[in-house]
């Protein structure tokens, strides 16, 4: 009765089966009858009847027994050669073990009997027998030539021996290399369902393998959600046909998507299998070997979303915690910028990730073991219920930074460059993404006051202690003038907007204009009667405005040279002046620690804004004329509203002066450079809101039951320093952080400006 179900349409219960549906991608059921047939819903050119089916399958039965047979045949063939050569190897260290055995006790026994013989008679030769003494004797006097040629053999049979043992030592490894050789190419054969792939050796290979991050991306999402802890089991079980449907479009079919996964699954395999997957890569004994790859995938876009992937692969399959923990170290050390990137849930352990740039990621959930943190950022980071132990945070000079004070930065046109000008006399070039040093610019014989990129971000313009402006051609780092004719120090260059002059101040109390092209002097422009700190054109190129210490804000016809007004209200040192993009508005900061905006037209002061505690080092305008920025020795940053002079917010890190502030040309970020040797980007745009929107992200919130902060722009993203530590300002953080002394981490990081929950 059974049977007779079985054969029964499951669509038709009243009809019997009589076809089959042969298509590979059907979404039906298999089983047909003839009304089944008649719907048509198959196609008549994938069907078959159960006859001809049987036929079918009992022909590719016969290949599979044929290649049963074969397989057979060969495991035996191989089964006997290597058990022949088992027997031969034997018989041949038997014997040769042996023969070596014999000589040598023979050898031995031949030595020890004189070595008895004449000790037994040295002992008392009175006493000894008449046959020994004879012996001994004869061994003295007569046949003393005798044993010297027996010695000579000896030594001669000995270097024989010798030379034996090596050359057989050389055939074991002869024999080992073609045996690992040939046990190398048998690895090589991988059988994964049913199909051969060929094994790769070389990293870079694999981390470049042809994958499809798309789908590794959301397979490790389903993964996650059907909680699979082996995501080769997953894959290889994988059948879901609504995840291949999801990707299958007009190009892409169901077959290259499967194809697409294979090819995950054979990097996987290749990953697991090679020594990145067991060894710490960080470590000093891997430099060289690290250093070369990443000069091989640096910039790889491919390359570096397939380490994220492996990175997120710890939080699912243990397996991959090694490889994943190494991934995040060349990401560290390629300093790719992951800010907001989401790593909830990873397990990091056994690796360095020396200044890392994490500002605002998700490390919700994550455990590190055995990590080295050093110069890490993780300003804004999300670290709820984290498990972090044995962490190493030491005070390194591992970065390539100035090693004195910063006086100036200035962004290039196109933001991807910020250039600083120090006390340890050089300038310096900065990649903004990653805070890599692009150039170091030496040639100025003292300190550098001012840096200013032109307009067209070609050359470079710097002011210094010696006297000296230089231009620099900012592709290839070489000088490309020097403009002498200030007698003492040049504190301030800026280039006009249409690129054809450059102004100059100095402590010489004049401010000088250059012509670019041919670096000659222009015009001198005297009435100050002390150092000129700063010098500024307007937008239109017609004014030049200079403040200078004799407390007074000096504006200047370029055309003419003439002084056209003098802007009295500081009361002290005028330290950086500014215009505002539309030339409106001039602003100026001083030592009496005050800002204060002019109205350019009238030269009346339209405002003073107060809240430094300390002396105005920089001000600088944003783009959009909105935002101005301030830097004072009381070691902050204010952010100020520019119409209505109200303070909107206050930029904390820097523990020195702060010497310099300069916005990027879209305004979204801001460069300062301070006395505490560092350079930090700040993020103008991180609005209120700064917390990933996954939705596991939520569901831990709403399981803890905690308020976040509300948070404001009061930490840096980037930070360029000689001196790493561990940035945590403004990151959230709840759960165990221990370090390597076994010492609770959590006052300190509370101390450097984040948040701690409680349990």
């Amino acid at each position: 009765m059974f049977y007779e179900n079985e054969m029964k349409c499951q669509r038709h219960l009243q009809n019997l089966i009589t076809s089959i549906c042969v298509d590979r991608e059907c979404k039906f059921q298999r089983k047909l009858c003839a009304r089944c047939l008649d719907l048509d819903v198959h196609g008549a050119n994938n069907t078959v009847s159960i006859d001809k089916f049987k036929e079918m399958a009992n022909k590719k039965l016969e290949i599979f027994k044929q290649t049963s047979n074969e397989l057979a045949n060969s495991r035996a063939a191989f089964k006997q050669k290597i058990s022949q050569a088992q027997i031969m190897l034997k018989t041949f260290l038997d014997d040769s073990s042996e023969q070596i055995k014999q000589l040598f006790d023979r050898f031995d026994q031949e030595n020890q009997s004189y070595i008895n013989l004449i000790t037994k008679i040295v002992q008392n030769p009175a006493e000894s027998q008449q046959t020994d003494l004879e012996k001994l004797v004869s061994i003295i006097i007569e046949e003393e030539r005798q044993i010297k040629d027996q010695n000579i053999q000896k030594i001669c049979d000995l270097k024989v021996l010798d030379e034996i043992k090596n050359e057989w030592e050389n055939g074991i490894k002869t024999v080992f290399q073609n045996s690992n050789e040939l046990l190398y190419k048998i690895k090589q054969i991988q059988l994964v369902e049913g199909e051969v792939y060929q094994k790769e050796k070389d990293l870079f290979k694999i981390l470049a393998s042809d994958i499809d991050e798309q789908i590794l991306k959301k397979v490790i999402d389903q993964q996650g959600n059907d909680n699979i802890s082996n995501i080769l089991t997953f894959f290889s079980k994988l059948s879901d046909i609504n995840l291949y449907a999801s990707f299958v479009n007009e190009q892409v079919t169901i077959q290259d998507i499967k194809q697409k996964i294979k090819n995950i699954m054979n990097a996987l395999r290749n990953i697991l299998d090679h020594p990145f997957s067991q060894i710490n890569y960080s470590e000093e004994s891997y430099e060289e070997e690290r250093f070369n790859l990443i000069k091989k995938i640096s910039g790889n876009k491919m390359i570096v979303n397939f380490l994220k992937c492996l990175v997120q692969l710890t939080n699912i399959d243990e397996k991959f915690i090694q490889c994943g923990s190494n991934g995040l170290n060349l990401l560290a050390q390629m300093k790719v910028d992951l800010t907001n990137d989401n790593f909830q849930g990873i397990r990091i352990k056994n690796t360095s990730l020396i200044g890392g740039n994490f500002v605002r990621c998700n490390f919700s959930k994550s455990k590190f073991e055995d990590v080295d943190l050093t110069g890490v950022n993780l300003n804004g980071a999300l670290l709820l219920k984290c498990e972090w132990k044995n962490i190493k945070i030491q005070e390194l000079n591992k970065l390539d930074g100035h090693s004195n004070w910063i006086q100036s930065v200035c962004f290039s046109p196109d933001k991807t460059t910020l250039a600083s000008g120090s006390g340890d006399k050089s300038i310096r070039l900065w990649d903004v993404k990653t805070g890599q040093q692009k150039a170091k610019i030496d040639g100025h014989s003292d300190r550098v006051w001012s840096v200013c990129f032109s307009p067209d971000g070609t050359t470079l313009a710097s002011g210094s202690d010696d006297k000296s402006i230089r231009l620099w051609d900012v592709k290839t780092g070489q000088q490309k003038a020097k403009l002498d004719g200030h007698s003492n120090t040049v504190y301030s260059v800026s280039f006009s907007p249409d690129n054809t002059t450059l102004a100059s101040g100095s402590s010489d109390m004049s401010v000088r204009l250059w012509d670019v092209k041919t670096g000659q002097q222009k015009a001198k422009l005297d009435g100050h009667s002390n150092t000129v700190y700063s010098v500024s054109f307007s937008p239109d190129n017609t004014t030049l405005a200079s403040g200078s210490s004799d407390m007074s804000v000096r504006v200047w016809n370029v055309k003419t040279g003439q002084q056209e007004a003098k802007l009295d209200g500081h009361n002290s040192y005028v330290q950086s002046v500014c215009f505002s993009p539309d030339g409106t508005i001039l602003a100026s900061g001083g030592y009496d620690k005050s800002i204060r905006l002019w109205n350019v037209k009238t030269g009346q002061q339209k405002a003073k804004l107060d809240g430094h505690s300390q002396w105005v080092q920089s001000v600088c305008f944003s783009p959009d004329r909105t935002t101005l920025a301030s830097g004072s020795q009381d070691n902050s940053i204010r952010i100020w509203d520019a119409q209505t002079g109200q303070q909107k917010a206050k930029l904390d890190g820097h523990n020195n002066w702060v010497q310099s502030v300069c916005f990027s040309s879209d305004g979204t970020i801001l460069a300062s450079g301070s006395y505490d040797n560092s350079i930090r980007i700040w993020d103008l745009e991180i609005g209120q809101q700064i917390y990933p929107t996954d939705k596991r992200f939520k569901d831990l919130i709403e399981d803890l039951k905690i308020q976040l902060p509300k948070t404001d722009l009061n930490y840096p993203k980037l930070i360029i320093s000689s001196e790493p530590t561990l940035y945590v300002q403004g990151a959230v953080i709840l759960g165990e952080f221990v370090n390597h002394q076994d010492y609770d981490l959590k006052p300190i990081l509370k101390q450097q400006g984040c948040y701690i929950f409680g349990n």
